[in-house]
């Protein structure tokens, strides 16, 4: 057996093109980063987000489907820009539960003609807070040609067995939600595409799995599944509010930490008690101010008698509700 990685998301350290995606990145990241702290590593957004929301029928708060004017058999789907009409995901595997809370998305397309991939990254350490996501504009005529992509591949139906007998331990489940105005549809399969065949590219030993690894490849590789011409130009996201977990921390450990992280105080002007915050909480853009833009990854917060580690990350469509 053969284990491949090359359609993963890479979160390791690399340096990589603003406007590329590499998918090695979710097992080399779970697998062969050193722990050095408790979070994993998460690196900072920057910059302005000035995509608009592409195509027509894209009113905040909107539910009515729209269609690609251009395509017969349209499928329809919410324009809402809080809603994922697809969004692919990594989760579970050999990661601490604060990496599950952060889990960057390696695709999310939202109603009103956004698609979120992860951004680019640089070899530092340690790293900034938060992962930046790159965020373009898809035209309706796109979403439909993924959707379609979608449909012939089965998957806008109840999920097959996707369970197969393997020889792979700690692997994550890839995940695909797509919403339409039909229903959501999650297709969940445990350490998918990481066999290969005698070539070396993805192979699948049943058909349901093969198709699922085939829309994840076709949809990480959008220029070519919804054409280039129906993609704008990439840019940093800058979200309006984020969700984060705070994890109370013994701060006299810091002295035996290399690097050693630095404390700082939270600030008041957030109006977020962190003790409150242990699970799961959410804070707008406009309160945190540049705190998590400042903040790197060995940046803890104290707040009182209280010293917090945090887990942060922009909140994009489809998220779940703290």
């Amino acid at each position: 057996m053969t284990v491949n990685t090359s359609h993963l998301p890479d979160l390791t350290h690399a340096v990589t093109s603003p406007t590329s995606f590499s998918r090695r990145r979710l097992l080399a990241g779970l697998l062969g980063a050193p722990v050095v702290v408790a979070l994993p590593a998460l690196l900072a957004a920057c910059g302005d987000d000035t995509v608009e929301p592409a195509g027509s029928d894209t009113t905040a708060g909107s539910s009515t489907p729209t269609t690609a004017p251009t395509d017969a058999g349209a499928i329809g789907y919410p324009t809402d820009p809080t809603t994922a009409v697809v969004r692919i995901t990594y989760e579970g595997g050999f990661a601490p539960v604060e990496y599950a809370f952060v889990n960057t998305p390696t695709l999310v397309v939202s109603g009103d003609g956004r698609a979120f991939v992860p951004g680019a990254v640089t070899a530092i350490f340690p790293g900034p807070l938060l992962q930046p996501m790159g965020v373009r504009t898809i035209t309706p005529v796109g979403i439909e040609r993924l959707l379609a992509r979608a449909q012939e591949l089965g998957l806008l139906a109840p999920a097959p067995s996707y369970e197969v007998d393997m020889n792979i331990a700690d692997a994550p489940d890839t995940v695909v939600r797509i919403t339409t105005t039909d229903g959501t549809w999650e297709h969940r399969a445990y350490a998918l595409g990481m066999e290969t065949d005698a070539s070396g590219s993805p192979a699948e030993t049943t058909p349901a799995r093969q198709a699922l690894l085939d829309f994840v490849l076709a949809a990480t590789d959008l220029p070519a599944t919804a054409g280039e011409a129906e993609l704008g130009v990439e840019s940093i996201h800058s979200p309006d509010e984020y969700r984060l977990r705070a994890i109370a921390v013994d701060e006299s450990t810091a002295a035996g930490m290399d690097p050693a992280p630095v404390v700082v105080e939270w600030p008041a002007s957030t109006g977020l008690d962190l003790a409150t915050a242990t699970d799961c909480a959410r804070l707008s853009a406009s309160a945190a101010g540049s705190v998590f833009a400042d903040a790197t990854q060995l940046t803890w917060f104290r707040q009182g008698d209280a010293v917090y580690q945090l887990a942060v990350a922009g909140v994009l469509p489809g998220d779940p509700a703290c």
